[in-house]
Protein backbone atom coordinates (compact mmCIF):
# COMPACT_ATOMS: atom_id res chain seq x y z
CA UNK A 1 0.00 0.00 0.00
CA UNK A 2 1.55 3.44 -1.21
CA UNK A 3 0.85 6.19 1.54
CA UNK A 4 1.33 9.97 0.39
CA UNK A 5 4.27 11.80 1.02
CA UNK A 6 4.31 15.26 2.52
CA UNK A 7 4.86 17.88 -0.68
CA UNK A 8 6.24 20.49 1.97
CA UNK A 9 8.83 18.24 3.41
CA UNK A 10 12.56 18.80 1.54
CA UNK A 11 15.63 16.72 1.61
CA UNK A 12 19.15 18.28 2.62
CA UNK A 13 21.77 18.21 4.83
CA UNK A 14 21.07 18.33 8.61
CA UNK A 15 23.61 20.90 10.05
CA UNK A 16 26.22 17.95 11.75
CA UNK A 17 26.37 16.58 8.40
CA UNK A 18 27.13 19.99 7.24
CA UNK A 19 29.88 20.65 10.03
CA UNK A 20 31.14 17.15 9.03
CA UNK A 21 31.58 18.06 5.07
CA UNK A 22 32.66 21.62 6.37
CA UNK A 23 35.76 20.31 8.19
CA UNK A 24 36.80 17.49 5.28
CA UNK A 25 37.42 20.05 2.99
CA UNK A 26 39.60 21.74 5.39
CA UNK A 27 41.49 19.02 6.23
CA UNK A 28 41.72 18.19 2.25
CA UNK A 29 42.79 21.95 1.91
CA UNK A 30 45.43 21.82 4.78
CA UNK A 31 46.75 18.58 3.06
CA UNK A 32 46.82 20.16 -0.47
CA UNK A 33 48.21 23.69 -0.17
CA UNK A 34 51.43 23.15 0.64
CA UNK A 35 51.81 20.50 -2.11
CA UNK A 36 50.78 23.30 -4.10
CA UNK A 37 52.65 25.84 -2.87
CA UNK A 38 55.58 23.49 -3.23
CA UNK A 39 54.93 23.19 -7.17
CA UNK A 40 54.45 26.81 -7.64
CA UNK A 41 57.97 27.44 -6.01
CA UNK A 42 59.30 24.27 -7.89
CA UNK A 43 58.38 26.16 -11.00
CA UNK A 44 59.64 29.28 -9.93
CA UNK A 45 63.22 27.94 -9.39
CA UNK A 46 63.15 26.26 -12.60
CA UNK A 47 62.54 29.73 -14.22
CA UNK A 48 65.10 31.14 -12.20
CA UNK A 49 68.11 28.42 -13.45
CA UNK A 50 66.74 28.65 -16.52
CA UNK A 51 67.50 33.05 -16.20
CA UNK A 52 70.88 32.08 -14.88
CA UNK A 53 71.22 29.69 -17.81
CA UNK A 54 70.79 32.53 -20.02
CA UNK A 55 72.89 34.84 -18.12
CA UNK A 56 75.71 32.48 -17.97
CA UNK A 57 75.05 31.79 -22.08
CA UNK A 58 75.46 35.38 -22.51
CA UNK A 59 78.64 36.26 -20.43
CA UNK A 60 80.49 33.05 -22.61
CA UNK A 61 79.07 34.59 -26.11
CA UNK A 62 80.40 38.03 -24.51
CA UNK A 63 83.95 36.22 -24.08
CA UNK A 64 83.75 34.81 -27.73
CA UNK A 65 83.44 38.11 -29.02
CA UNK A 66 85.70 40.65 -27.24
CA UNK A 67 88.14 37.78 -26.08
CA UNK A 68 87.33 38.33 -22.12
CA UNK A 69 84.62 38.63 -19.73
CA UNK A 70 82.98 42.03 -19.25
CA UNK A 71 84.03 43.95 -16.08
CA UNK A 72 82.11 44.10 -13.23
CA UNK A 73 81.61 47.77 -13.84
CA UNK A 74 83.61 50.23 -15.02
CA UNK A 75 85.26 53.40 -12.73
CA UNK A 76 87.83 55.43 -14.02
CA UNK A 77 89.83 54.82 -10.79
CA UNK A 78 93.16 55.10 -12.00
CA UNK A 79 93.93 52.14 -9.82
CA UNK A 80 92.07 49.60 -11.91
CA UNK A 81 94.05 48.57 -15.00
CA UNK A 82 91.92 49.74 -17.91
CA UNK A 83 94.53 48.46 -20.51
CA UNK A 84 91.97 46.21 -22.13
CA UNK A 85 88.60 47.86 -22.33
CA UNK A 86 87.03 48.31 -25.50
CA UNK A 87 86.14 51.63 -26.47
CA UNK A 88 82.22 51.54 -25.66
CA UNK A 89 83.58 50.11 -21.92
CA UNK A 90 85.62 52.97 -21.32
CA UNK A 91 82.97 54.38 -18.99
CA UNK A 92 81.96 55.15 -15.66
CA UNK A 93 79.17 53.39 -13.93
CA UNK A 94 77.52 50.60 -16.38
CA UNK A 95 77.44 47.04 -15.36
CA UNK A 96 78.38 43.79 -16.42
CA UNK A 97 74.78 43.45 -16.80
CA UNK A 98 74.41 46.33 -19.08
CA UNK A 99 77.21 45.33 -21.43
CA UNK A 100 75.60 41.88 -22.05
CA UNK A 101 72.06 43.05 -22.59
CA UNK A 102 72.65 41.98 -26.65
CA UNK A 103 73.56 38.79 -25.45
CA UNK A 104 69.89 38.30 -23.67
CA UNK A 105 67.91 38.89 -26.62
CA UNK A 106 68.18 43.00 -25.20
CA UNK A 107 69.66 44.49 -28.12
CA UNK A 108 66.51 47.52 -28.50
CA UNK A 109 67.43 48.66 -24.68
CA UNK A 110 71.11 48.19 -25.35
CA UNK A 111 70.98 50.71 -28.58
CA UNK A 112 68.41 53.34 -26.24
CA UNK A 113 71.33 52.95 -23.70
CA UNK A 114 73.86 53.59 -26.33
CA UNK A 115 72.00 57.22 -27.10
CA UNK A 116 71.27 58.25 -23.29
CA UNK A 117 74.64 57.86 -22.31
CA UNK A 118 75.81 60.00 -26.01
CA UNK A 119 77.92 56.53 -26.85
CA UNK A 120 78.56 55.10 -24.19
CA UNK A 121 80.48 58.60 -23.33
CA UNK A 122 78.58 59.46 -19.88
CA UNK A 123 77.47 57.82 -16.78
CA UNK A 124 73.95 56.40 -17.26
CA UNK A 125 72.85 59.05 -14.60
CA UNK A 126 75.17 61.72 -14.55
CA UNK A 127 73.16 65.33 -15.51
CA UNK A 128 69.80 63.83 -17.05
CA UNK A 129 68.97 60.09 -15.86
CA UNK A 130 68.93 57.44 -19.15
CA UNK A 131 65.39 56.40 -19.30
CA UNK A 132 66.03 52.88 -20.13
CA UNK A 133 67.17 52.45 -16.30
CA UNK A 134 63.67 52.62 -15.60
CA UNK A 135 63.18 49.28 -17.61
CA UNK A 136 62.79 46.36 -15.98
CA UNK A 137 64.01 43.24 -17.63
CA UNK A 138 62.49 39.67 -16.63
CA UNK A 139 65.70 38.02 -17.20
CA UNK A 140 67.18 39.42 -14.28
CA UNK A 141 64.23 39.13 -12.09
CA UNK A 142 64.00 35.36 -9.72
CA UNK A 143 60.26 34.89 -10.04
CA UNK A 144 60.07 33.94 -6.27
CA UNK A 145 61.34 37.51 -5.14
CA UNK A 146 58.25 39.50 -4.37
CA UNK A 147 60.09 42.71 -5.35
CA UNK A 148 58.42 43.76 -8.83
CA UNK A 149 61.10 44.43 -11.72
CA UNK A 150 61.49 47.98 -10.47
CA UNK A 151 63.90 48.59 -7.24
CA UNK A 152 61.66 50.69 -5.33
CA UNK A 153 64.64 50.50 -2.34
CA UNK A 154 67.58 52.02 -4.66
CA UNK A 155 65.38 55.08 -7.11
CA UNK A 156 62.93 53.47 -8.96
CA UNK A 157 65.39 51.75 -11.28
CA UNK A 158 65.33 48.21 -12.70
CA UNK A 159 66.21 45.52 -10.34
CA UNK A 160 68.67 42.47 -10.65
CA UNK A 161 68.43 39.81 -8.61
CA UNK A 162 71.84 38.71 -9.87
CA UNK A 163 75.28 40.01 -8.94
CA UNK A 164 78.53 39.06 -10.19
CA UNK A 165 81.48 37.37 -8.09
CA UNK A 166 83.72 39.63 -6.89
CA UNK A 167 85.80 37.05 -5.27
CA UNK A 168 87.23 37.08 -1.42
CA UNK A 169 90.42 39.44 -1.24
CA UNK A 170 90.29 43.35 -0.31
CA UNK A 171 90.97 46.31 -2.36
CA UNK A 172 92.36 45.81 -6.24
CA UNK A 173 93.56 42.07 -5.04
CA UNK A 174 90.31 40.68 -6.01
CA UNK A 175 89.94 36.83 -7.03
CA UNK A 176 86.66 36.55 -8.16
CA UNK A 177 85.50 36.99 -12.08
CA UNK A 178 83.75 40.18 -12.86
CA UNK A 179 85.64 42.75 -11.25
CA UNK A 180 85.45 46.35 -11.19
CA UNK A 181 87.65 47.96 -13.95
CA UNK A 182 88.84 44.58 -14.76
CA UNK A 183 88.48 42.24 -17.29
CA UNK A 184 89.17 38.50 -16.75
CA UNK A 185 89.60 35.93 -19.50
CA UNK A 186 89.04 31.72 -18.87
CA UNK A 187 92.34 31.52 -18.91
CA UNK A 188 92.54 33.66 -15.38
CA UNK A 189 90.86 31.13 -13.83
CA UNK A 190 92.70 29.29 -12.65
CA UNK A 191 91.23 26.89 -10.51
CA UNK A 192 88.91 25.72 -13.39
CA UNK A 193 85.70 27.00 -14.61
CA UNK A 194 83.23 24.19 -12.83
CA UNK A 195 84.94 25.34 -9.49
CA UNK A 196 84.55 28.82 -9.30
CA UNK A 197 80.66 30.96 -8.95
CA UNK A 198 80.51 33.65 -11.89
CA UNK A 199 77.46 34.68 -10.98
CA UNK A 200 74.52 34.44 -7.94
CA UNK A 201 71.08 35.88 -6.40
CA UNK A 202 70.57 38.52 -4.27
CA UNK A 203 67.22 39.10 -3.73
CA UNK A 204 65.04 42.11 -2.34
CA UNK A 205 62.48 41.57 -0.66
CA UNK A 206 61.81 42.58 3.02
CA UNK A 207 59.89 40.25 5.41
CA UNK A 208 61.19 41.99 9.12
CA UNK A 209 64.36 41.17 10.01
CA UNK A 210 64.50 37.63 11.11
CA UNK A 211 68.23 35.93 11.01
CA UNK A 212 66.90 32.95 9.17
CA UNK A 213 65.37 35.24 6.59
CA UNK A 214 66.23 37.32 3.56
CA UNK A 215 64.31 40.12 4.44
CA UNK A 216 64.99 43.14 7.14
CA UNK A 217 66.20 46.16 7.61
CA UNK A 218 69.57 45.34 6.84
CA UNK A 219 68.40 42.52 4.26
CA UNK A 220 66.35 44.52 1.75
CA UNK A 221 68.51 46.62 -0.20
CA UNK A 222 69.68 43.53 -1.32
CA UNK A 223 68.56 43.51 -4.93
CA UNK A 224 70.46 45.74 -7.12
CA UNK A 225 70.33 47.22 -10.82
CA UNK A 226 71.23 45.66 -13.97
CA UNK A 227 72.46 49.29 -15.46
CA UNK A 228 74.85 49.86 -13.03
CA UNK A 229 75.90 51.85 -9.54
CA UNK A 230 73.08 53.43 -7.78
CA UNK A 231 73.17 57.49 -6.76
CA UNK A 232 74.29 57.73 -3.14
CA UNK A 233 73.05 60.73 -1.79
CA UNK A 234 76.16 62.85 -1.76
CA UNK A 235 75.55 66.79 -1.23
CA UNK A 236 77.66 66.86 -4.72
CA UNK A 237 75.22 64.38 -6.35
CA UNK A 238 77.32 60.94 -7.71
CA UNK A 239 80.47 59.62 -5.44
CA UNK A 240 83.53 58.26 -6.63
CA UNK A 241 82.91 55.35 -8.92
CA UNK A 242 79.81 53.90 -7.81
CA UNK A 243 78.39 51.55 -5.25
CA UNK A 244 79.69 48.09 -5.93
CA UNK A 245 76.64 46.21 -4.09
CA UNK A 246 74.40 47.15 -6.56
CA UNK A 247 75.94 44.77 -9.67
CA UNK A 248 78.67 42.68 -7.70
CA UNK A 249 78.19 40.15 -4.75
CA UNK A 250 80.33 37.98 -2.69
CA UNK A 251 83.53 39.49 -1.08
CA UNK A 252 84.69 39.76 2.50
CA UNK A 253 84.79 36.91 5.20
CA UNK A 254 83.53 32.84 4.29
CA UNK A 255 81.54 33.64 7.80
CA UNK A 256 78.91 36.01 5.70
CA UNK A 257 76.91 33.09 4.60
CA UNK A 258 74.09 32.04 2.65
CA UNK A 259 70.41 33.92 3.47
CA UNK A 260 72.36 34.67 6.49
CA UNK A 261 72.42 31.57 7.89
CA UNK A 262 75.09 32.25 10.95
CA UNK A 263 75.14 34.49 13.71
CA UNK A 264 77.94 36.79 12.03
CA UNK A 265 75.44 38.35 9.67
CA UNK A 266 77.98 40.60 8.05
CA UNK A 267 77.05 43.33 5.80
CA UNK A 268 74.86 43.64 1.93
CA UNK A 269 77.36 41.88 0.54
CA UNK A 270 75.50 38.38 2.00
CA UNK A 271 74.16 36.65 -0.79
CA UNK A 272 69.90 35.30 -0.20
CA UNK A 273 66.94 34.27 -2.04
CA UNK A 274 63.41 33.14 -1.34
CA UNK A 275 64.40 29.78 -2.21
CA UNK A 276 63.61 27.55 0.43
CA UNK A 277 67.26 26.55 2.16
CA UNK A 278 69.98 28.30 -0.33
CA UNK A 279 70.57 30.45 -3.49
CA UNK A 280 70.60 29.29 -7.09
CA UNK A 281 74.10 30.09 -8.95
CA UNK A 282 75.74 29.64 -12.07
CA UNK A 283 78.96 28.48 -12.61
CA UNK A 284 82.15 29.51 -14.94
CA UNK A 285 81.49 26.53 -17.40
CA UNK A 286 78.21 27.87 -17.21
CA UNK A 287 75.97 25.30 -15.13
CA UNK A 288 73.51 26.27 -12.85
CA UNK A 289 73.98 24.67 -9.04
CA UNK A 290 71.95 25.42 -6.06
CA UNK A 291 74.04 26.00 -2.68
CA UNK A 292 72.46 24.72 0.17
CA UNK A 293 72.41 27.04 3.37
CA UNK A 294 74.11 24.19 4.99
CA UNK A 295 77.29 24.27 2.55
CA UNK A 296 80.69 24.24 4.32
CA UNK A 297 82.01 27.70 4.89
CA UNK A 298 85.60 26.76 3.94
CA UNK A 299 83.79 25.33 0.48
CA UNK A 300 81.47 28.54 0.18
CA UNK A 301 84.80 30.45 0.50
CA UNK A 302 86.48 28.57 -2.31
CA UNK A 303 83.75 28.60 -4.57
CA UNK A 304 84.53 31.96 -4.81
CA UNK A 305 88.27 32.35 -5.35
CA UNK A 306 88.98 31.51 -8.81
CA UNK A 307 93.21 31.06 -8.17
CA UNK A 308 93.12 29.06 -4.58
CA UNK A 309 94.19 25.94 -6.41
CA UNK A 310 91.87 23.88 -4.34
CA UNK A 311 89.63 21.37 -6.26
CA UNK A 312 86.27 21.63 -4.20
CA UNK A 313 84.72 18.43 -5.41
CA UNK A 314 80.79 18.21 -4.75
CA UNK A 315 78.55 20.01 -2.45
Amino acid sequence: MNFPTNPSRKTGFTLVELLVVIAIIGVLVALLLPAVQQAREAARRMQCSNNLKQIGLALHNYHDTHNNFPAGYIDTNPAFDTTEHTPEENINGLAWSAMILPFIEQPAIFEQLRTQTGGFGRHWAHGTVAEVSRIGIEAYSCPSDSMPLINNKRGDYGKTNYKGNTGTAAATNLHGVLLPGRHIKIRDILDGTSNTVMVAEACGTAEGGGQLNCGGELCDFNAGLWIGGRYVGSSTGWGSGVQAEDVLSFGGTPAVMINRSTANWGDSWNNSSMHPGGIMVVLCDGSVKFLPETINDTTYFRLRDRQDGLVIGEY
